[in-house]
């Protein structure tokens, strides 16, 4: 068994993305923090803030951190704050290597703009790539899709 790899680093960073790839080539169970937070609260992160604060989100992060800290050969992908947290650093740092991953501003606020307007569209139904097609073959695509008479 491996010990676990703690990645980090502010939001945008590529965090979860990075996590899920390493995990993968390396043969490691993928943990993503905030992911398994929102599914035990039944809410989005951004949810669970407005609802009950940060501090009810920071107790939440922290026995998730303590239940991790106990096993192995997983690659988790952290939230944005979690080591902000003295006693959390602590757990994941005994629990593995973390590797903190860094950005400049311009990419952060690109990818975070960028993860917004995905987060918009993926709950939009109706979904067409209009690369390599024309205009006309995207209207009629359009037309099809919504079984609409010409």
């Amino acid at each position: 068994m491996r010990k676990n790899i703690i990645i980090t680093g502010f939001m945008g960073t590529g965090k979860s993305v990075v996590a899920k790839e390493l995990a993968r080539k390396l043969k490691m169970e993928f943990i993503d923090m905030d992911q398994i937070i929102e599914e035990d609260q039944g809410m989005s992160i951004s949810d669970i803030f407005a609802r009950y604060g940060e501090n009810y989100f920071r107790e939440q992060e922290n026995k998730l951190v303590k239940k991790l800290s106990q096993k192995e050969n997983m690659v988790i992908a952290t939230g944005g704050g979690t080591l902000l947290s003295s006693d959390n650093a602590r757990m994941l740092g005994q629990a593995g290597e973390i590797v903190c991953l860094y950005a400049d501003s311009q990419t952060i606020y690109n990818r975070v703009k960028l993860e917004e307007r995905k987060k918009i569209y993926d709950n939009i139904k109706w979904k067409i790539n209009t690369t390599n097609f024309t205009t006309q073959e995207v209207v009629d695509k359009i037309i099809n899709l919504l079984k609409l008479e010409r």
